[in-house]
């Protein structure tokens, strides 16, 4: 009997760690004018979300979740004619470029 109630338990806290497997959708919406504009995003219950609007020139969004260190993550981007432009604290950002680079290139302008 004792064995019986151990496996349960196990089973339990594995289903109960995996919030994942039981997420929905809190939250959704969608707009569309006829005319190019639109807008949609969503939310779901284990934190995962996204939202975007613009048009056929320009479209501006975000999305966010939680990463496996529990830290909150969320990206912010724009897409226009010049390409796809995320911002957020965690994405790489290269290094600065030496002075005597800088010095070089204002040479070179010169």
């Amino acid at each position: 009997m004792f064995q019986y109630l151990a496996i349960f338990l196990v089973i339990g806290a594995c289903v109960a760690s995996d919030d994942d497997a039981h997420a929905h959708v809190a939250n959704q919406y969608k707009k569309e004018d006829g005319h190019g504009k639109f807008s949609y995003g969503f939310d779901i219950t284990n934190g995962i979300g996204a939202g975007e609007a613009g048009d056929e020139h320009q479209v501006k969004g975000e999305y966010h979740f939680t990463s496996k260190e529990g830290k909150p993550v969320k990206v912010s981007y724009t897409a226009d004619e010049n390409g796809y432009h995320p911002q957020g604290d965690l994405l790489p950002t290269p290094p600065p470029t030496p002075e005597a680079i800088l010095k070089a290139l204002a040479y070179i302008d010169s």
